[in-house]
Order: structure tokens, then C-alpha cells, then sequence
């Protein structure tokens, strides 16, 4: 029978993490502030214990063995696992509140922000919030390393080793200034085939799809005048151009975009539902406030983005 407590040190498990990331022992030692022989023996530990190698030489570098590339796999799912049980025990005993990191995608953080950030304040005093607005594919990569606690993202792929619970579906459609010309004549995929747009970068979910509806009635992709990941200015620029977008129908009622400047534009085959999801990593352990904010979104996340910000009826 093997006897685990023989055969991994977390520490030794950590400075092979940081050769393996390095492909380098003098740069992992100088990283780790540690000698180069005593990170050599420390792999040597490793490989006496598991009965394998766990490096190859790769010229004046090295490279990881197959059994090395598995260890380093496995190694990260050990070393977080550890890093969490240190968090649970120290907010156990010391009923410290901590910091919420929260991953919010750029329409849900107009609605959800301020929001949030009433509710914290006023029912949890002590807890930070430090809030990351990002795109789906940059806050998926910094749950995956843990920079972030919960990410409210789109039902776009995710990753196996995230949980979703849904809250919120919305509708993007195409849309224009009140007196653009599109408005004079009669909508088809065609017409707007034919006018020039603002849109997201390709890498953004919703332009991918909108793509995708032109392509598949062989029609050339939207005629992209302006590309910007900064979504939330799309509507004020659309207001003072004759670009068309492709936007959340919620934000034809902001009140600095209200119905009077922004307009739908009314063509069915572009209108793209898309469904809000909670997410986190499986497994992990959640403090005691994003615990609290995850049940609060899976809840009343839908009633908090259709009240526009009236967080103070939801606690």
C-alpha cells in the first residue's frame, strides 16, 4: 500500500511548479530566493518518492518528462486545494470577512454595480469588493487562476472545471440612431449588409454569432467602421453617427440612451438571445460574503437587473 504522506512534500510540490514554469533551475532558485542544490535535491526527493524522472535536459534548459508534464497538471489542483483549506481555517477562526472578486461582464456591470455595491455596504461593512469588467474569455482565464472568485458571464463555452447557475436572459438586437436612414426603408439582412457598423472585437460572443447569421445567408460578414471592447460607449456612439450596432435591448433604456436617440432596429433573424450566468469554480472554497453574493444573484439577480438599481429592496 502506498502511504501518500511518503510520497509528496507540498513545498518540494511548489518548487517543482516554479522549475516547470521556468523550464529553469537558476531562475526558479532566484525567483524563490533558494540555492540552486537545494532545489536540485528537492526534485530529487520528488523522483525517489514517485520512481520517476521528472525532467529532461533541453540544451542549457530542461523540459518536462511525460511524467513530469502529469505531475505539473495535477500539482496545481493540489497545491490550490491547500491554499483553500489555509483560507477556510484562518476565516474560521479569526471570522474575518475578506474581499469579494467579482468578474462582470460590461452590460451586467451597468446593472449590477451599483446595485451590489449598495447592498455590501449596507449589510456587510466589512467586506471589499474589488470589481474586474472584462470580456467572457479574460474573466474565464482569471477564475482559472484563481485572481478572481465569481465571474457573471454569457453562455458562451465553459470550462470543465466551472459551475454555472443561471439568472438573467436578455436579448441583443441591431440598432441605429432615431433618424438613421435604415428606418426609411424596408429591413432586410441585404440593406444592412450594406451599412457600415461599430461592434465589439471578433473574440466578443455576440459578434461571432452576428457574423455567423450574415455567413449563413451568404451575406459578407458586417462592414466594421469601428471595433472597440469598451461596450458600454457603443450607445453614445451611435447616437452621434450612422453606424449601426448590435447591442443589448436593455441599453435602449439607459437613461443617457434613452428610446427618443437610440431605436431597433426590427429584423427577427438578428435578434440573439443570450442567458446570464453565476459562475465559479467546482470545488473551491467560497467565503462566507461570495457565498452571500452568489445566492444573492442566483435569486434576485434577474429582479436586480429589471429594478435599474433599487438595491435597497433586496436584503
Amino acid at each position: 500500500m502506498i502511504n501518500i504522506f511518503d510520497q509528496l512534500d507540498l513545498r518540494d510540490l511548489y518548487y517543482f511548479q516554479c522549475i516547470a514554469t521556468l523550464g529553469h533551475v537558476g531562475k526558479a532558485a532566484a525567483q524563490l530566493h533558494k540555492t540552486q542544490p537545494a532545489l536540485t535535491e528537492s526534485i530529487r526527493r520528488l523522483e525517489r518518492s514517485l520512481n520517476t524522472q521528472l525532467f529532461i535536459k533541453n540544451g542549457r534548459n530542461i523540459k518536462l518528462s511525460p511524467s513530469g508534464e502529469l505531475l505539473l497538471l495535477r500539482s496545481h489542483k493540489i497545491l490550490n486545494n491547500a491554499n483553500d483549506i489555509v483560507k477556510e481555517i484562518k476565516e474560521f477562526d479569526s471570522n474575518e470577512h475578506g474581499q469579494i472578486r467579482l468578474g462582470v461582464v460590461p452590460t451586467a456591470a451597468h446593472h449590477l454595480i451599483l446595485p451590489i455595491t449598495k447592498i455590501l455596504t449596507k449589510n456587510f461593512p466589512d467586506v471589499q469588493l474589488k470589481a474586474v469588467i472584462g470580456q467572457t474569455d479574460v474573466l474565464y482565464e482569471q477564475l482559472e487562476k484563481r485572481e478572481i472568485d465569481l465571474v457573471i458571464g454569457l453562455n458562451a463555452d465553459l470550462h470543465e472545471n466551472f459551475e454555472w447557475i443561471p439568472f438573467y436572459q436578455d436579448t441583443m438586437v441591431v440598432v441605429a440612431n432615431s433618424s438613421h436612414k435604415v428606418f426609411q426603408e424596408k429591413v432586410s439582412l441585404n440593406k444592412l449588409s450594406q451599412h457600415k457598423w461599430v461592434l465589439a472585437p471578433p473574440s466578443v460572443m455576440s459578434r461571432q454569432w452576428l457574423d455567423r447569421a450574415f455567413e449563413l445567408n451568404g451575406l459578407p460578414k458586417p462592414e466594421v467602421q469601428i471595433e472597440t471592447n469598451l461596450l458600454l460607449m457603443i450607445p453614445s456612439v451611435i447616437m452621434q453617427t450612422d453606424l449601426l450596432s448590435f447591442i443589448s435591448r436593455r441599453n435602449l433604456s439607459f437613461p443617457d440612451t434613452s428610446g427618443q436617440y437610440l431605436k431597433e432596429v426590427p429584423i427577427k433573424e438578428l435578434n440573439m438571445q443570450r442567458q446570464y450566468n453565476v459562475i465559479s469554480r467546482k470545488d473551491s472554497y467560497l467565503s462566507l460574503p461570495v457565498k452571500n453574493l452568489k445566492n444573492l444573484l442566483v435569486e434576485q439577480g434577474a429582479s436586480i437587473f429589471e429594478s435599474q438599481g433599487q438595491a435597497e429592496t433586496f436584503l
